[in-house]
């Protein structure tokens, strides 16, 4: 049972660390990280892309997180590797491997996990978050809200399991961290909204977080170039 669940473990970092919105990129021939808030998620797909490809980014996000807590409720007939599985495909999302460790925010692979754990409350939730965005259109706060109170809900509901209880305050936790730079652009005014039903207007990426993501890796573009052409010299 131990080799299955280190199959597992590693199965859903893997997984959780395949990003669907920078797939769907470069099928466009876009890079999404250069497009809108220069996240790789839903939100910044539907925005920038288009609704469709929105949807299905987020259908297979979510769909990591529904998987391995499946695999872990069932395969290894376990609440809590329920929770760990689910919790690991997000930081897989978050982290991955893939590019350099820089990923999504994990809401929709958050809900996946949620959805399985709490097939009740889940849905409740995820319907709730769609009618916010139909009406309120700044995405990350219904995101903070549904993870927050899904989070609170389970925790609530497996409150006698120390495992589950951590993982879901690892994973609200790390959502949450990773929509700082969203509350910035809100209290800046530049934060980008989301309309389900009308038109995007997509306001470009804020320069100084662009560099702050990529400033490393250009600046040792440009100073192999630099030594490149002094060595010519």
């Amino acid at each position: 049972m131990l080799i299955w669940k280190i199959v597992a473990t590693v199965a859903a970092y893997f997984v959780g660390a395949i990003n669907m919105a920078t797939i769907i990129g470069a099928i466009k021939g876009k890079n999404i990280k250069n497009l809108g808030s220069g996240n790789p998620g839903t939100m910044n797909v539907m925005r920038s892309i288009g609704k469709v490809w929105g949807a299905l980014t987020f259908a297979f996000d979510c769909a990591k997180g529904v998987a391995f807590a499946l695999i872990g409720k069932f395969a290894l007939n376990s609440a809590d590797w329920m929770f760990i599985l689910g919790a690991v495909a997000v930081i897989g999302h978050i982290f991955p491997i893939y590019t350099k460790f820089k990923g999504g925010k994990g809401v929709a692979t958050t809900l996946g996990m949620f959805l399985v754990a709490t097939p009740i409350v889940g849905p409740c939730v995820l319907a709730c978050l769609v009618i916010y965005l139909l009406f309120c259109k700044i995405g990350f706060i219904g995101s903070y809200l549904a993870v927050t109170a899904l989070t609170v809900a389970n925790c609530i509901i497996y409150r006698y399991r120390a495992a589950a209880i951590i993982c879901c305050l690892v994973v609200w936790a790390l959502v949450i961290i990773r929509h700082k730079d969203n509350v910035k652009r809100f209290l800046k005014g530049k934060e980008n909204t989301l309309s389900l039903v009308g038109k995007n207007q997509v306001k470009d990426i804020d320069e100084e977080e662009q560099s702050a993501d990529d400033g490393g890796d250009a600046q040792k573009s440009e100073d192999t170039d630099n030594s490149a052409e002094t060595e010519n010299k």
